[in-house]
């Protein structure tokens, strides 16, 4: 199975030159915790709930002045869609990320793929009734 058939498409996304607060709003607002950043359709990096709290809140930057430029993750490990799931599970496990971006070879972004979508790839039943509070919490869903 590819990822073009698991992956989540059209995912919210920011710019470098967005202030740290928008971002946040948006990854509140779609309920995730990683936006791709895109600058001229192209990705050039990631950002995560955790670089804006550890990296910006935590190390004292103003999120209304401050541009997610400051605390992305440039030129991030992505995958292709024509890539299998058993390569990107195995991807995410070498380089501990739960979440990739989906990407063309001229780095247009297509999707976002997560160990939740390989899970219910692999095996449907395994992801089937309401998701457990950690699961959600991953995800930034939360309350």
């Amino acid at each position: 199975m590819t990822l073009i058939q698991t992956m989540q498409r059209r995912p919210a996304v920011t710019t470098p030159e967005a202030t740290l607060r928008s971002a946040a709003k948006e990854m509140a607002s779609q309920r995730t915790a990683l936006l791709p950043v895109i600058s001229k359709g192209k990705l050039v990096g990631t950002l995560s709930a955790m670089d804006v709290t550890a990296r910006s809140v935590g190390g004292g930057l103003d999120p209304d002045r401050r541009t997610v430029r400051a605390v992305m993750r440039p030129d991030p490990p992505t995958c292709r869609p024509e890539d299998t799931v058993d390569q990107v599970y195995g991807q995410m496990r070498r380089l501990r990320q739960s979440v990739l971006p989906v990407i063309e070879a001229n780095g247009e972004l297509v999707g976002l793929v997560d160990l939740f979508d390989i899970e219910a790839a692999e095996d449907p039943g395994k992801v089937a009734g309401p998701e457990p509070d950690m699961v959600k919490r991953v995800r930034g869903e939360a309350h």
